[in-house]
């Protein structure tokens, strides 16, 4: 059984020339994914790019010590993922970087290497024990402006 890595790479091409690009975050599929329809099934759609998300921040370790919440999702599903033993690639990148505030943006490719989904998630940097959000400390700043881009 082959179990996920932990890999994340940057790929030189993306949405804006002057910045690394987007990370390209490889993600398996679990059967239990595809629902009767024969392609995974929109619920598991967020969890992939959730891991992605996940993988991405903790790459590098700008997120430690980090908090941030989702404040907003948007998915556009351009034809079904099917099920395959090759993992997905999910090309990952920030943009609208703002005081408190950004969002990613994910392309989920099949194993054809065409584009399933595009997403965008609206993430705000929130300290659980206070319950407010705050201001986006330097080192994380810098993580995410190396990845921005154009907004999806």
């Amino acid at each position: 059984m082959k179990l996920d890595s932990p890999k994340v790479t940057t790929q030189h091409s993306g949405p804006t020339e002057n910045r690394t690009g987007p990370a390209s975050v490889e993600i398996s599929l679990r059967w239990g994914d595809v629902d009767s329809y024969g392609h995974v099934n929109n619920c598991e759609i967020v969890r992939i790019i959730e891991e992605a998300r996940m993988r991405w921040l903790m790459s590098t370790g700008a997120f430690d010590g980090e908090t941030a919440v989702v404040a907003a999702h948007e998915i556009g599903y351009l034809r079904p993922l099917e099920y395959s033993l090759d993992p997905v690639s999910v090309e990952v990148w920030t943009s609208n970087i703002r005081r408190s505030s950004f969002e990613f943006n994910f392309r989920i490719l099949d194993d054809l290497k065409q584009v399933s989904v595009k997403a965008v998630s609206r993430m705000v940097m929130f300290d659980l024990t206070k319950q407010e959000s705050y201001l986006i400390r330097p080192p994380l700043r810098k993580h995410l402006d190396d990845f921005c881009g154009d907004r999806l």
